[in-house]
């Protein structure tokens, strides 16, 4: 009889220890995971910031492209039409 309550002792501080090893684990995993979620969202916020950089500049050339275009247009306007 106390053979049986010493291994199951011995059963239970291996399943203890066994238990907190896995959340010892699972806690660095998860930090490992929370910091890869916070690099990936620091990446993913600087993507946009240059496609929004992109996209104001694509903006800006288009416009300076138009009033290039008015320009010569303009140009060729008057001298069409001068007498």
């Amino acid at each position: 009889m106390k053979w049986q309550a010493a291994e199951q002792i011995r059963l239970a501080a291996i399943e203890k220890a066994y238990a907190e090893r896995v959340r010892e684990l699972t806690r660095r995993e998860m930090e490992i995971a929370q910091s890869e979620f916070a690099r990936a969202r620091h990446m993913w916020e600087r993507a946009r910031e240059e496609v929004e950089k992109a996209e104001r500049m694509k903006e800006r050339a288009t416009l300076q492209i138009d009033s290039t275009c008015m320009e010569i247009t303009c140009q060729s306007c008057r001298q069409r039409f001068r007498p």
